[in-house]
């Protein structure tokens, strides 16, 4: 029987509805899907800016800190921390007032705003609005006791000086890193003082070490938390007036900044732009790794034999160890580092590098030549790099001077004054006419009855204890050479001599020292100094107090008078170590530290020395001569990131020859033992941040 229209009618009319609703249904479930996956691509996007943005924060907060450490500056943390959120525009992805400016009153929603949209510190939890790290130092006030020694550096100890003070340390990080050290009391292990103890370089890509090799050097730390979120919600969450509610609020994260102070202890360290491979008279070096070639430098499981330069020349050679840079290194010649062949410059192109890092063996470390840049979160300072390591304070020293200038280090200050411009020697004849000759020697010393060669500060002039006694002559014709006291007393370790009888590019007024006779207890010296208490010499000739010309003169301040040290063979008595530092030519004549054992208890290491000058020549007289180097050279140019490369192999004899040849050898290694670094060094400053990583 058939049915009825209207009962057909019904039945289409329900089918319609399924099938509308069903329609409804997936269209609705496909918006929905479509809104769901908008959030999850806006959220994806947002966490995806806040890493990067977040990455960049924390170099930025690296570089603020070593610029605002720097004295000049002296920042507090707060201006730091500051200055790094303002530089990445961390708290607003644009500027406001330009986004207003473009779009009007219409403002755009932007997909990837990883922004705080708070106040700049507020990305630092925990300060409240005023950075104050917790920087693992005890004595030292922080509104972040917590410290979990499972996962962060061991903590320091706070040393006093009427210069700093803890109070002012928990704000100002200059303040803090300079009153914080290993311990206040050294150990077999550690510095005399505990300044230095022995670390592992950190693994970073920047090759000044290995990641893991052992380095002398010393560690202060802050821990900074991070809570970088955004303030971006959903449209859904904003159409409900659901404020405060946000689609991504991040987890903190702690990043701890460290500051390492590193003593010159490369084989070879040069805060200028340095040419390896090459002697100056462009001879090739040869291959380094050999024992038996005339320049060796050597490698161990504890340390690479690295080389350091702000700019590095790479003209051939082979070398075991890894070569770093600060701004750049440039490939003139085809050369082996760590076994592996640089014959351009493309390996630090934008890929090429990365492709190095793939290929590499596994556990490596930092590429076998490296520049600071290739990891932005690293930086690289030299303390007083160029002429102004010779000085001291221009006017009332503070405690950054105390600390970086190696003139308060020393022991012994030793100042010449009262020259003329008349030659010693004129003609081949000691020349007596009028005031030649004339020469006034101050020496000032306060011997350390501590034994803390590795003293955070040095000492000032007006500090109690110091001792001073003058020596002159007023003419060649009245001394004879050798200076008398001022009670008249004759002394045997002073004469104003000559180098040579005429030659051009040699001193006629030098200042001959015997060191040997300078320490001695008996005889003509009357200083009777202890070797072990006075252990670092500073010789100037300021050049308001002489009359001398200073056309050879590296710094015009000083006056041309030469100096030479003499009788310094066996430095054995020199327990603490031997430094000499000079603003003047100086000339080191016979063996310097060749006998006797070194200050570290080892047979057969030297005592730990350190020379430095502008200008340093070996042998007097012009007579040919021959250099055996062992040990570490650390040089710095006058001018610094100059484009012209300088040879830290370019040695010259007391004629200002070339040292080059057959004869010559430099047996170069790393320091690896605090005691093995002598009283007054080069000094470097390696910033860098990591996530702490509690796992």
């Amino acid at each position: 029987m058939l049915q009825k229209r209207n009962e057909r009618g019904a039945a289409l009319i329900v089918a319609v509805s399924v099938v509308g609703l069903a329609f409804v249904v997936s269209v609705g479930a496909f918006l929905l899907a479509g809104s769901l996956n908008q959030d999850t691509a806006r959220v994806v996007s947002s966490k995806i800016d806040i890493a990067s943005r977040e990455e960049t924060l924390v170099r930025a907060i690296v570089q603020q800190t070593a610029l605002g450490i720097q004295p000049n500056n002296n920042y507090s943390w707060t201006t730091i921390m500051t200055n790094a959120v303002n530089q990445v525009l961390a708290t607003a992805y644009v500027d406001p007032a330009q986004v207003t400016q473009i779009f009007g009153a219409n403002s755009p929603i932007v997909v990837n705003a990883g922004d705080t949209g708070g106040a700049s510190l507020g990305i630092f939890q925990g300060y409240s609005n005023s950075a104050v790290p917790f920087g693992g130092t005890s004595g030292v006030a922080s509104l972040l006791q917590a410290y979990d020694g499972t996962v962060e550096p061991p903590t320091l100890s706070w040393v006093g000086n009427t210069l700093i003070d803890a109070g002012t340390a928990a704000t100002n990080p200059l303040q803090f890193f300079l009153g914080s050290q290993t311990s206040s009391t050294g150990s077999a292990s550690t510095s005399p003082t505990g300044r230095w103890s022995q670390l592992t370089y950190p693994n970073i890509r920047f090759g000044f070490m290995q990641p893991g090799d052992a380095m002398v050097a010393r560690r202060v730390w802050w821990r900074i938390p991070v809570d970088f979120q955004t303030t971006e919600q959903t449209q859904e969450q904003i159409a409900a007036g659901l404020n405060g509610i946000y689609r991504y609020p991040a987890a903190p994260v702690n990043y701890i900044l460290s500051v390492y102070e590193i003593p010159s202890q490369l084989p070879i360290t040069g805060n200028a732009n340095i040419q390896l491979g090459l002697y100056s008279d462009s001879s090739s070096w040869g291959n380094t790794t050999s024992s038996t070639n005339p320049v060796y430098i050597a490698s161990s499981s504890s340390s690479s034999g690295s080389i350091y330069g702000d700019t590095v020349q790479l003209q051939g050679g082979t070398y075991n160890g890894g070569i770093g840079s600060k701004w750049n290194t440039n490939v003139g010649a085809s050369t082996s580092v760590a076994g592996q062949t640089y014959a351009n410059n493309t390996f630090d192109d934008l890929g090429v590098r990365e492709v190095s890092d793939l290929t590499r063996t596994a556990g490596a470390g930092a590429a076998p030549v490296s520049i600071a840049g290739d990891d932005g979160k690293v930086v690289l300072l030299p303390i007083l790099p160029g002429l102004p390591f010779y000085d001291p304070a221009s006017g009332v020293p503070a405690a950054w001077d105390l600390y970086a200038r190696p003139y308060y280090h020393s022991r012994v200050r030793i100042t010449i004054s009262g020259t003329n411009s008349n030659l010693n020697y004129s003609g081949g004849v000691i020349n007596t006419t009028g005031t030649a000759g004339s020469i006034t020697v101050t020496i000032s010393y306060l011997p350390d009855a501590f034994g803390q060669p590795d003293a955070m500060f040095g000492v000032l002039d007006s500090a109690i204890g110091w001792t001073t006694c003058t020596y002159q002559q007023t003419s060649n014709a009245s001394g004879g050479g050798h200076l008398v006291r001022s009670d008249g007393s004759p002394c045997d370790f002073l004469l104003y001599t000559s180098t040579s009888t005429g030659v051009a590019g040699q001193d006629q007024n030098i200042l001959e020292i015997d060191l040997k006779n300078m320490f001695a207890a008996s005889g003509l010296s009357i200083l009777g100094l202890s070797q072990s208490q006075c252990y670092s010499i500073y010789i100037s000739a300021p050049a308001a107090s002489n009359t001398n010309n200073t056309a050879y003169a590296q710094d015009t301040a000083y006056a041309n008078v030469g100096v030479t040290i003499t009788d310094c063979d066996d430095l054995g008595l020199f327990t603490n170590g031997l430094s000499i530092v000079s603003p003047q030519r100086l000339y080191l004549t016979g063996n310097f530290n060749n006998g006797g054992s070194g200050n570290n208890g080892t047979t057969g290491v030297k005592v730990a020395t350190s020379v430095y000058t502008p200008e340093l020549r070996y042998g007097i007289d012009g007579l040919p001569s021959q250099i055996a180097l062992a040990g570490q050279i650390s040089i710095s140019q006058a001018t610094q990131q100059s484009a012209t490369a300088v040879n830290p192999l370019a040695f010259v004899n007391g004629a200002n020859s070339p040292m080059v040849g057959t004869g010559n050898s430099y047996k170069l290694n790393a320091i690896t033992n605090p005691r093995q670094v002598p009283p007054i060094t080069r000094l470097n400053l390696l910033f860098t941040i990591e996530k702490e990583r509690p796992n």
